[in-house]
């Protein structure tokens, strides 16, 4: 569960903060003006979010394709003549 602290309060205890988000310990929800504006979390758990961000675009990327592929087929068009046409949209760029 995260903590959630008003920028006020953050500022002169941020070094605590940041030392205990990196240590693991939840993140801290900072509001200003009581609405949530930003997250405090330790920098493995932001790599690890970017990570899962990165595999989950590859994931849809796949997905799409697979779906293109399918639908290709379904009209009777072949990969080939596919990549041809990306080869012409690319080279008229």
């Amino acid at each position: 569960m995260e903590r959630v602290t008003g920028i006020n309060d953050l500022r002169p205890k941020l070094s605590f903060y940041l030392d205990s988000v990196a240590r693991g310990e939840p993140p801290v929800v900072i509001t200003v003006n009581s609405e949530p504006k930003a997250v405090l979390i330790g920098c493995e758990e932001y790599q690890t979010l970017r990570r899962a961000e990165d595999e989950s675009k590859r994931m849809a990327l796949k997905l799409a394709l697979a779906n293109i592929r399918a639908r290709a087929a379904a009209a009777g068009i072949t990969e080939q003549e596919v990549e041809k046409e990306i080869l012409a949209f690319r080279a008229g760029r």
